[in-house]
């Protein structure tokens, strides 16, 4: 093990059991929020037009970002350390800079996704895809969103008492999921500065943990 898996190790391995359970607990619900939300965009699918389709598009990434585990309230560290914003003892602010630092690892990363946000949310690009091509395309982000979000949310509730470093764990997947997730917005109906600040928010999440 290296002098940084240990420094990881040794941060995840502090937090309570309660505030684990509570961060995976927020988690699923987001999954399982996210899920009903891809059902809603599927079924309202069927009565889009070819001039509609950019801004179900842009509609569906934003709702897929919204309820990625970004907020404090999934993360356990934030829990335990961060009631009093003080941070006094967070394994995380010693790993990777206080969260409220301009450099540290989380405000790369949230930077970077928010930024991602704007940029959707402004996206005046409208790609001229034939409507066929569109349902198509929206149609599997969506499919394969609900699937991930499914996958995620059973992955979190089998964090058994009984596995090494649940913690760990549990940021591991929130980095993997964010990153899954990031990838199936529907980037071929979006501008290609989308694509390019998806990547940006790929880059940072490889310090996120």
């Amino acid at each position: 093990m290296t002098e940084r898996e240990q420094e990881l190790l040794s941060a995840a391995a502090a937090i309570d059991a309660a505030c684990l359970e509570q961060a995976a607990a927020a988690v699923a619900e987001g999954c399982r929020e996210l899920s009903c939300w891809a059902g809603i965009f599927s079924r309202r699918l069927k009565g889009v037009s070819s001039k509609e389709a950019h801004t179900f598009a842009r509609a569906l990434s934003l709702t897929m970002l919204g309820h990625l585990p970004a907020r404090p309230a999934t993360c356990p560290f934030c829990i335990q350390y961060g009631r009093d914003r003080s941070c006094s003892g967070c394994g995380y602010a010693a790993t990777h800079g206080r969260c409220d630092e301009d450099t540290s690892a989380f405000s790369v990363f949230i930077e970077a996704f928010l930024e991602l946000g704007r940029i959707i949310y402004q996206d005046a690009e409208v790609r001229p895809v034939q409507m066929h091509e569109a349902a198509a395309i929206l149609g599997e982000s969506i499919s394969m969103a609900q699937a991930r979000a499914g996958r995620m949310a059973e992955d979190v509730q089998e964090l058994s008492p009984g596995q090494e470093c649940r913690t760990m764990h549990l940021m591991l997947l929130k980095a993997m999921y964010i990153e899954d997730m990031i990838g199936l917005l529907p980037f071929r109906l979006l501008s290609s500065e989308a694509m390019r600040g998806a990547q940006q928010v790929k880059d940072a999440l490889r310090d996120y943990w």
